[in-house]
């Protein structure tokens, strides 16, 4: 694996501050192994409560009480393995929960007598991103964030969110279907400005890695600037290339790698599926300027300023 340890802790700084925070990043960018290395670093120093939205359904953002009892038995289970104690009371305390008030009101008690600041993940925030519901959850915790600082409530020490789009500009539904506006109810969220791509000295560590395991020499620095070439850093892909070279070009013969492998690589990779392939050709399809735009760049060969 690749080692991102600085990137741990610029995130680690960033709960210590009790920030509150968005990770959205494309499909296999390594939000979800990047969260769970953040809580084994963290969890002999915070409470963590780490939960996802993945697979649960739709049902519960449907009515306000099915959410409410749903999201404290998300919480519960994530406890119960390593904070049986701590489970136990959040299950007492959960009683009777009728509304995303009486949550709030399970969150305040079950913070102020923990003995640890308790920080809250909650991965693949996009399945319920345009429910009111669940914006209405945000609303919550956005309050009780404003009244923690003024002293008048507890409440997480930190909030990270993860999924694909960035929460703040969710849109709202505010009358009906049909008319909405921009209207955040995550402006509390400071930017998370964490370059989550690798560097090719973060590519070197991993490299490095499988030598050593393997009693291998090989060019490394070479071998990690062709990978970055090619990717851009993007995780999945440097991963993707890694593993067709060991398993499919040098196979149980281990050997030095070559640049050649890392073209094989990718020629493997190009007449292959993938998740995030496919999903970047269903987006493109679905978006006529997108497709355009692309038409014009790769096929008639235009060169397209871009500016931010």
């Amino acid at each position: 694996m690749v080692n991102i340890d600085n990137k741990l802790s610029l995130i680690e700084d960033m709960i210590n501050m009790g920030d509150y925070f968005v990770i959205n990043r494309p499909r296999q960018f390594g939000k979800t192994t990047t969260l769970n290395l953040l809580e084994k670093r963290l969890e002999h120093k915070y409470l963590i409560i780490s939960i996802s939205f993945e697979g649960i359904g739709d049902s519960i953002f449907c009515e306000e009480e099915i959410f409410s009892n749903k999201f404290l038995e998300l919480m519960e289970r994530s406890l119960e393995f390593q904070e049986e104690k701590e489970a136990s009371r959040l299950k007492q305390l959960s009683v009777n929960i009728k509304n995303l008030d009486d949550v709030s009101e399970v969150i305040t008690k079950f913070i102020k007598a923990s003995n640890k600041e308790v920080v809250l993940i909650i991965d693949e925030v996009d399945k319920s991103s345009n429910n009111q519901l669940f914006l209405s959850f945000l609303g919550i915790l956005r309050n009780k964030y404003l009244l923690r600082d003024k002293e008048r409530d507890y409440t997480f020490l930190s909030v990270i969110l993860a999924g694909v789009h960035d929460i703040k500009n969710l849109k709202l539904k505010l009358r009906d279907k049909d008319e909405k506006k921009l209207n955040s109810p995550w402006n509390i969220a400071v930017p998370f400005d964490v370059n989550m791509s690798f560097s090719e000295l973060e590519i070197e560590t991993m490299l490095v890695e499988y030598c050593a395991y393997n009693n291998l020499e090989m060019n490394i620095t070479e071998l990690a600037e062709k990978i970055f070439y090619y990717t851009s850093g993007y995780p999945f892909l440097v991963s993707k290339i890694c593993q067709i070279i060991d398993e499919h070009i040098v196979g149980n013969n281990k050997q030095t790698w070559s640049l050649e492998y890392i073209d094989l690589a990718i020629k493997y990779i190009l007449k292959s599926t993938s998740t995030l392939f496919d999903d970047l050709i269903k987006n493109i399809e679905n978006d006529k300027d997108i497709y355009n735009l692309i038409d014009r760049i790769i096929i008639s060969g235009d060169e397209i300023p871009f500016t931010l």
